[in-house]
């Protein structure tokens, strides 16, 4: 017995429809694999002939997620959206959510947002990506992230301070890049550098890396010091991120101070300098005499003399604020933190920040600060975070 034709025209269908689905799903699979990454603008050649070219290539960047998602970098601003592939070198970026910091003007900080809602297709050509606007309005170029002769990744950077002064010979520079994608986890080391008798500032550096190491998921940032004799002299104290979520492959680092050189009245008479109240990186070590527990992020904050503004980390969160100092008096004010929930370490968070609210007096022997509430009953006791 036939079957109804209308059976076996059903079925045709479906197989049709089955066959278009796997079709779509394997050439979106073959676009996530050819746009995995980072990739700098290199220019944007209009369909007027009128060629756009960046001051900094690593200042616009897109970094294409194998999820569907996008981070893009325009100059100073950053931005994340999402991206689609109907077809065969077809592609489609949804709105793109984008900060609004004030850029030095630049005729692609304007246009290039605009223009992401009109590419419609791409071409990977000698290792360049060439995206295509409607109506041969023009195309972008654009180039994965600086590799180094040895095909490793390099990121590029540079480190100055504020302070007017010359290092000493035995200064030594450390640079390194981290995975810093866990909250809850030491930083991922995923190279470094190392420089000894830097000179002074501005210092040049350059970290390589295997790029197989990094994931466009994951966020990564560099780090910096300088250390003397041993002992911490410079470091820094933000995060700078790059690589991923829209960042380039260069980076400009302002180091802080991290302790002074002259003693403070409560160290006069001790065998050695105490530590400076202000520009020293301190580390909490206990809260009304009880021990502060080990957390996977040390609790600690810097006094920052010229900005007089306070940072830090509360354990979880990053902590903020001002503080106001007169002799030995001392006073935390507006102090907040972000609001990142961790698994760990909230309590003591909320208890620091508590501490540095009551804080009316302040006392430092050798390289321990203690701050005291108005009864002179101690509140928390924190200890240089470098101290040798």
């Amino acid at each position: 017995m036939r079957p109804p034709a209308i059976f076996v025209f059903l079925c045709m269908a479906f197989a049709l429809i089955g066959s278009s689905a796997m079709r779509a799903q394997s050439e979106a699979g073959d676009a996530a694999s050819d746009l995995q990454g980072t990739w700098q603008l290199v220019q944007f050649q209009g369909g007027d002939d009128k060629t756009l070219v960046p001051s900094n290539k690593a200042n616009y960047t897109l970094t294409f997620g194998t999820d569907g998602t996008v981070a893009a970098r325009i100059d100073c601003n950053r931005g994340h959206g999402t991206w689609k592939s109907a077809g065969k070198n077809q592609l489609e970026f949804g709105p793109m959510a984008l900060t609004r910091a004030m850029c030095p003007p630049a005729p692609l900080n304007d246009r290039l947002p605009k223009d992401l809602g009109f590419v419609r297709s791409y071409v990977l050509k000698e290792g360049h990506l060439f995206l295509s606007l409607m109506a041969d309005a023009g195309i972008y170029e654009l180039e994965p992230m600086a590799k180094d002769e040895d095909g490793g990744g390099v990121v590029k950077g540079t480190a100055t301070f504020r302070e007017r002064m010359a290092l000493p010979p035995s200064a030594v520079f450390e640079a390194t890049l981290e995975d810093v994608s866990k909250a809850d986890a030491a930083a991922d080391v995923i190279g470094s550098t190392r420089m000894e008798r830097p000179g002074n500032p501005p210092i040049d550096f350059e970290i390589t890396y295997d790029p197989s190491r990094i994931e466009a998921e994951h966020r990564y940032a560099v780090r910096a010091r300088i250390m003397v004799e041993g002992k911490l002299f410079f470091t820094t104290d933000q995060s700078y991120p790059v690589l991923t979520g829209g960042n380039g492959n260069e980076v400009r680092m302002l180091l802080r101070r991290a302790g002074g050189s002259a003693p403070s009245e409560s160290g006069v008479g001790s065998d050695k300098p105490a530590a400076s109240l202000e520009n020293t990186d301190w580390k909490l070590m206990s809260l009304s005499d009880t021990e502060v527990p080990a957390l996977p992020r040390e609790p600690q904050i810097v006094l920052d003399s010229e900005t007089k503004r306070v940072a830090g980390s509360g354990g979880c969160n990053r902590v903020m604020g001002s503080y106001e100092v007169s002799g030995h008096q001392i006073r935390f004010n507006q102090m907040a933190s972000t609001m990142m929930a961790c698994p760990q370490g909230m309590d003591t968070e909320k208890a620091f920040l508590n501490a540095l609210n009551r804080a009316k007096t302040w006392k430092i022997t050798g390289e321990q600060l203690e701050l005291f509430d108005a009864d002179g009953h101690s509140v928390a006791k924190l200890e240089s975070r470098y101290m040798k």
